[in-house]
């Protein structure tokens, strides 16, 4: 799990469902500052492995939380099953997604759009994305998503 700032509240319940089938379990978690890190103890309590970074140096790693993502990934035998899920800022989003990529690993990324009418109707949450042909389409987040194939979504 990859989370910058309050990209880290949909991945309580998923920590909750990991442990549950007993599955390990690390969270990638970063912030501007130490004051902006939240809910460590719940998930040291669920066995989540935590690796933390902030900005300003005030806590963890220094930097951003891709940083020691992409050397984890490295270092990790690319056979042992992995699959990543982010929620944060879009510029986290599309990093993991081309470390993912460049680590052949699964990743699927929880998009932050306006959403209107929430329904499908007014288009204003419209993510662009790859279709399987290679040619560019979008999708309504509301419908589709909020989460996505990180790699099928067309980032700049």
């Amino acid at each position: 799990m990859i989370a910058g700032g309050v990209g880290l509240a949909p991945f309580a319940t998923l920590a909750e469902s990991l442990r549950a089938r007993r599955v390990k379990t690390t969270l990638f978690y970063g912030a501007r500052r130490a004051a902006e890190l939240f809910h460590l103890d719940f998930f040291r309590a669920l066995g989540v492995e935590l690796v933390l970074t902030t900005e300003d140096g005030s806590a963890g790693e220094t930097g951003r939380v891709v940083a020691p993502l992409d050397r984890k990934l490295a270092a990790r035998d690319r056979q042992a099953p992995v699959m990543l899920y982010a929620c944060g800022p879009e510029a986290m989003l599309a990093a993991t997604a081309r470390i993912a990529a460049r680590h052949q690993r699964p990743c699927q990324a929880s998009v932050e759009r306006v959403m209107g009418c929430g329904l499908g109707g007014c288009y204003s949450c419209v993510v662009p994305m790859r279709g399987e042909d290679g040619g560019r389409h979008h999708v309504r987040s509301c419908i589709a998503g909020p989460v996505l194939a990180a790699d099928q979504i067309i980032w700049d």
